[in-house]
């Protein structure tokens, strides 16, 4: 099963509560999706969506990884953080989630250090705009325009003159809550206790599809 193989993988997290937010299987205890992501996770229904996002994407970079656990692509993907991935759905909604993976496999051989959320952020912004709406993308063009826009981010980032400031504390974002995929046997005790066995059975179907 999934859930057993992967350690903190929030895609997965992300399927899980789409499945269970379409297929109402939050219904046994609970009146709506929303109290569910709350009493269930203590997250709200906005971070509960954001994984939902995010999921097809990611899981799209763990099913391309090389068998080769000493890969450098497999490292970084299974680095990737929601952070970086969350840059993508844009991306991934306004056209696929073929052309968001293109853009960061591109952007990650194109530079050695550690692609950041900054980074990717403004290729994506830099990329979106020439990429022609409704038509397919050419994945040699795409990683073509992707090194460009990597180049003009970072030399953008070295010229730029730091200006003082005045220090102060920076705003921070809660962290959107972990569910406990890294333990199975913590995961079947709440869904014991918390979903009928027909609902569990459901979920457990749906996750191990292809």
């Amino acid at each position: 099963m999934a859930i057993e193989n992967l350690k903190v993988a929030f895609w997965a997290a992300g399927k899980a509560l789409e499945i269970i937010r379409d297929g109402r299987l939050y219904r046994a205890e609970h009146t709506s999706f929303e109290e569910y992501c709350d009493q269930r996770w203590g997250m709200s229904r906005g971070q509960a969506d954001k994984l939902i996002r995010m999921w097809p994407i990611a899981q799209a970079m763990f099913d391309s990884l090389p068998s080769d656990s000493n890969d450098p692509t497999r490292i970084r993907v299974k680095r990737l953080s929601q952070s970086v991935v969350w840059e993508l759905v844009p991306v991934a909604e306004g056209f696929d989630v073929q052309t968001a993976t293109t853009i960061y496999e591109a952007t990650v051989d194109a530079d050695e250090a550690p692609v950041t959320a900054e980074i990717l952020k403004g290729v994506v912004k830099n990329v979106v705009k020439a990429l022609p709406k409704g038509q397919d993308v050419d994945r040699e063009a795409l990683t073509s325009a992707v090194r460009g826009a990597l180049k003009r981010v970072t030399s953008g980032k070295k010229q730029a003159t730091p200006k003082k400031t005045v220090t102060a504390k920076p705003k921070t974002t809660p962290p959107v809550p972990v569910l406990p995929w890294d333990s199975p046997e913590s995961l079947n005790r709440l869904l014991r206790q918390h979903m009928t066995e027909e609902n569990r059975r459901t979920l457990g179907k749906l996750l191990t599809e292809e």
